[in-house]
């Protein structure tokens, strides 16, 4: 099983406009599910681990201390460049630190996370005009969106050819609020 730690970023008109968007300026991507989007803090990959509930305590404990903490998510960007992009993300402009820092917890020693919500994937080239849409919406950016992170959980991948990735919440490792909180929205599978 593929498996990462992740931050929920909460369903909102702001965060649903970004697919939208995406997907209307670089209809070549394969846009994420609404009810996917969350923040990577810690991949951890292609694991035999057998029972999930005994990692999911090892992990909580690292992060025992970590309190919610406000996150705003605005403009994009794109992995490994706009022109060239495999991925699009709406970057983290506040709540960047708290990111990090719970990313170090959960690996020391290990390089620091960027922290991003990746929103599509790209399998191949673009066109022209999605590449000038792409940088439109660069220059103009997304819609921001503020929110508590008070949510943090580990979760298994399960990616099939015919669509985007599915992911389900294996165990919480840090809890503490209410949905509308930032908590890990309902439905992901």
């Amino acid at each position: 099983m593929v498996l990462f730690v992740a931050a929920a970023v909460p369903l909102a008109d702001a965060s649903r406009s970004w697919l939208r968007e995406i997907a209307t300026a670089v209809p070549e991507s394969r846009v994420v599910r609404a009810e996917g989007l969350h923040l990577t803090l810690r991949y951890l990959g292609p694991t035999d681990c057998q029972d999930p509930a005994d990692l999911v305590a090892e992990l909580r404990w690292l992060v025992q201390d970590a309190g919610p903490f406000p996150v705003r998510l605005e403009g994009i960007g794109a992995f490994p460049s706009l022109g060239r992009p495999r991925a699009i993300w709406v970057g983290v402009t506040e709540g960047r630190s708290e990111l990090v820092r719970l990313g170090r917890l959960l690996a020391p020693g290990e390089p620091a996370i960027k922290p991003h919500c990746t929103l599509a994937r790209v399998g191949g080239k673009i066109t022209p005009t999605s590449r000038d849409r792409l940088r439109e919406l660069e220059r103009v950016g997304l819609a921001p969106l503020e929110f508590r992170c008070a949510s943090v959980g580990l979760y298994e991948s399960r990616t099939d050819a015919d669509g985007p990735a599915q992911y389900r919440c294996l165990g919480e490792l840090l809890q503490s609020g209410s949905a509308s909180e930032g908590t890990a929205p309902e439905g992901i599978e």
